[in-house]
């Protein structure tokens, strides 16, 4: 049979159209109930993308079935294409479904970077589609600006939000001339906020929200003037500088909820990339998560909702969220192969596909694959005709764990299992306060700096749940160097994965990091991501699998935080090769001047 009349019996029995589908390709879905990550996005010339950085999604209102369109991040979306320069950066590739899960590719949003706005290097970033005023809009990031539109001219970093409109959602774009968000300065010179990761949302009452920031700045909410082409009134920051980007907003019930990522969307196989959230009783916030913390505070909050739990996925975040049509809420994110991160490690260009799992709403908040993190196996796919998917999945099961030893530096002098690795100068700590109080050192255990003093422990076989309780006596918002302590199971200096309260840049947060050695020439040697939120004293988890199915003979490490010991928030799990020799380690370290106190350290069997 050609591929014609394979398209048309196809197209007959999907109740869709050949239109829909690129030149050779036909657009039915094949038979079938169910999906696996990531989702195939097939090019014009039958090849497929391995790649659709920050996704966004739109469905276009005039077609039934439904029809949805896919946008992604300018990025080089295939090993094969190259172009005079090298790598071919694709500037926000758009793509077409009608089942949300195979997608064909559509066209470029732009040919070129837009004269006049985007400078000759710029990238376009994090596209917005929206439906609104009879047209169809598109939001995206220019991370550096025609001189025209910058308040320093030559600059390089000069980021803002422009935004193009057009009568299909598949283009052509003009962009308007206009920025809807201007470079903003955060010092003399070349210095600029990140003005990243549009996100647009409309209330009841019609006004619409852009939601745009990262990083360097934080995250901010700022009224959308009613033509969609500016701002008005005054930004209000509602995360946190040097934690968040990729906001996404939805209303759900009578909250608002905002899911926004953290750490570095793009370390190849270390990507500790990881998906947040919190809500708010309106569309400005300020937002909170599960345990009350606010995700603009100190000590910030956000409560875990996308973690890489050990399979293939890490890296998991910058989402959309939508609705099928029998109302069962989805989320599309990128996320990274640990075993192939990379189109090319020597030029940095992490290779991130598009991933699909489902979100339940669990006592008021969302729950995105049961709570199990990015799947990897066969999941039954959204609705494109009203058919309800089943009740949610069962929710991973808390493990418990038996008492192997514990302690509390009640006495004057450690106990015979601790040994010092490089001891700390003499007066550095002490026991029986009560509790160990370290002075936190000008040293570091990170990649080639290996100068730490490290209180060391042998560690049973087995698997393992490791608890420490402590509190870190540095100001609120501190530090100019990254002062840290916890704990570290290490097979080596170079080889071992971290559990820390960390005070840094006017943020504390728990961190939890992996190192490992050797790699390859151009990797990453050290990852990480963050958990919970810390409290006056905090409480931390290391959770270890060893020999975990599935992991290739790999361990498998959990991190927990706490603010009270009673109420625990699930990290991520990093997979490593520590081996039965592991030792559990007490850090104090990153800059001199502070101190920590272990108040106890636990170690028990966690039961299968």
């Amino acid at each position: 049979m050609t591929m014609l009349l394979r398209c048309k019996f196809a197209a007959l029995a999907a109740v869709a159209t050949l239109a829909l589908a690129p030149s050779g390709a036909c657009s039915a879905a094949p038979p079938g109930t169910t999906y696996t990550n990531p989702l195939p996005l097939r090019l014009a010339d039958g090849g497929l993308a391995e790649s659709c950085a920050d996704p966004s999604l739109l469905r276009d209102r005039t077609t039934s079935p439904a029809t949805w369109y896919m946008y992604c991040t300018m990025d080089p979306v295939s090993y094969k294409e190259r172009d005079a320069k090298g790598w071919k950066f694709r500037m926000m590739p758009v793509y077409r479904s009608v089942d949300l899960v195979n997608w064909y590719f559509v066209r470029d949003s732009f040919d070129q970077r837009p004269a006049g706005i985007a400078g000759p290097d710029a990238g376009l970033w994090a596209p917005e589609p929206v439906y609104q005023n009879g047209s169809y809009y598109l939001y995206f990031t220019v991370t550096d600006v025609a001189d025209a539109h910058s308040p320093e001219k030559g600059c390089k970093s000069d980021s803002a939000i422009a935004v193009a409109t057009s009568a299909s959602p598949a283009g052509p774009w003009k962009t308007a001339p206009q920025l809807v968000v201007a470079p903003r300065q955060s010092g003399a010179g070349c210095n600029f906020h990140w003005t990243f990761d549009p996100d647009v949302v409309e209330d009841g009452q019609g006004d619409r929200w852009l939601y745009y920031g990262s990083y360097d700045g934080g995250i901010y909410v700022q009224r959308l003037a009613r033509d969609g082409l500016k701002v008005e009134g005054d930004p209000v920051r509602i995360a946190a500088a040097n934690r968040y980007e990729g906001a996404e907003v939805v209303k759900h019930g009578s909250h608002w909820y905002m899911f926004a990522s953290s750490t570095d969307c793009c370390r190849g196989p270390l990507t500790g990339y990881a998906l947040y959230v919190g809500r708010a009783t309106g569309p400005e916030g300020p937002f909170f998560d599960r345990q009350g913390n606010d995700m603009a505070a100190t000590r910030v909050g956000g409560t875990p909702v996308l973690a890489q739990n050990g399979n293939r996925w890490i890296g998991a975040g910058h989402n959309t969220v939508f609705q099928d049509a029998a109302g069962q809420w989805w989320t599309f994110y990128h996320a990274v192969d640990r075993d192939k991160g990379y189109f090319s490690v020597e030029d940095k260009l992490t290779r991130r596909p598009l991933l699909l799992d489902r979100i339940d709403w669990i006592d008021g908040w969302p729950v995105i694959n049961g709570g199990h993190g990015p799947s990897d196996t066969a999941q039954r796919r959204p609705a494109v005709r009203g058919a309800a998917l089943t009740s949610p999945p069962k929710a991973p099961a808390t493990p418990s764990a038996t008492p192997l030893w514990l302690d509390r530096f009640d006495g004057e002098r450690l106990d015979a299992r601790w040994s010092w690795v490089r001891p700390g100068a003499a007066g550095s700590f002490a026991a029986g306060q009560p509790g160990l109080r370290m002075a936190t050192q000008d040293a570091d255990l990170h990649v080639d700096t290996n100068s730490a003093a490290v209180l060391a422990s042998a560690l049973p076989e087995g698997d393992l749940r490791i608890e420490a309780r402590l509190r870190l006596d540095a100001p609120l918002e501190c530090c100019t160097k990254p002062v840290q302590a916890g704990l570290v199971v290490m097979r080596d200096d170079d080889n071992y994965v971290k559990l820390v309260e960390l005070a840094n840049d006017g943020l504390r947060q728990v961190e939890f990091g992996k190192e490992l050695a050797p790699v390859g020439p151009g990797y990453p040697r050290y990852g990480n991501t963050v958990v919970g939120t810390p409290g006056e004293w905090t409480w931390l988890r290391i959770d270890v699998r060893r020999a975990a199915p599935r992991t290739k003979g790999e361990e498998r490490y959990t991190a927990w935080s706490s603010q009270d010991g009673r109420a625990w928030v699930q990290g991520g799990t990093w997979t490593h090769r520590l081996g039965g020799g592991a030792k559990l380690g007490l850090v104090a370290m990153g800059g001199a001047g502070h101190a920590v106190t272990f108040g106890q350290v636990s170690v028990s069997r966690l039961k299968r």
